[in-house]
């Protein structure tokens, strides 16, 4: 999938607490959503043109569980490319990228982006 960088988060300690992990933002963004999505749904079938500096590329941090991603050039009847992703792992997807995100198990995401920058900069096939 050379369409998008998928990223496994660097483990910086771990203990009989729990663990923390870190990833690098390079999203210009003041804004973030925190989205969960329930088993079976599917979220996305958009793309983004890079109007807003906050989707190119989009970042989005999966936290927890599995999905498949499909990814695609824009505009272009190219057959979707597939990957499973599991959490916790960053997802870069860079402008003119159709993207759709089906969840194989309930799952939390981080977008890197406020509700107002995703609105003015998504774009859905006929």
């Amino acid at each position: 999938m050379e369409l998008v960088k998928i990223t496994p988060l660097g483990l910086i300690g771990e203990n009989e607490k729990g663990s923390t992990l870190e990833f690098k933002s390079s999203s210009p963004s003041k804004g973030r959503i925190l989205a969960f999505r329930k088993k079976g749904s599917i979220s996305g079938n958009h793309w983004h043109k890079g109007l807003s500096p906050a989707k190119d590329p989009e970042e989005l941090l999966l936290i927890s569980g599995q999905i498949r991603l499909s990814v695609k050039a824009a505009e272009t009847t190219q057959a979707l490319e597939e990957r499973v992703v599991s959490g916790p792992s960053l997802i870069h997807i860079p402008k003119n990228v159709y993207h759709r995100v089906e969840a194989l198990s309930d799952v939390s995401f981080l977008e890197s982006n406020s509700m107002e920058e995703h609105a003015s900069d998504t774009f859905y096939e006929d």
